[in-house]
């Protein structure tokens, strides 16, 4: 009589996870790697959705100013370049490109 709906998954856009970036303030740095990647929720390029670059980033333990990469693995995404301030083992993103 009443026929099943299959739940509607809602996609995030690309503008979307610059602004989930941009808003990662004062994060502790040992949680900074996940914070970045749950930005990404709900986003895919082609069906695809994981994460690469963060396997690539220098160590930011230490206070100062980095540029980190991060974007989806796949050949034609958007890689993006986080820029990031860490102070006092919090970090904080201040651009991305």
């Amino acid at each position: 009589m009443f026929e099943k709906e299959e739940p509607k998954i809602f996609i995030i856009t690309l503008k979307k996870v610059i602004e989930r970036l941009s808003a990662v303030k004062n994060c502790n740095i040992e949680d900074f790697k996940e914070i970045v990647i749950e930005q990404f929720d709900d986003y895919n390029y082609e069906g695809e959705e994981n994460i690469q670059g963060i396997e690539s980033w220098c160590d930011i333990s230490k206070d100062g100013k980095y540029e980190l990469l991060v974007g989806i693995d796949h050949e034609d995404a958007y890689e993006f370049t986080l820029y990031v301030n860490v102070e006092d083992k919090k970090a904080t993103i201040y651009n991305v490109l």
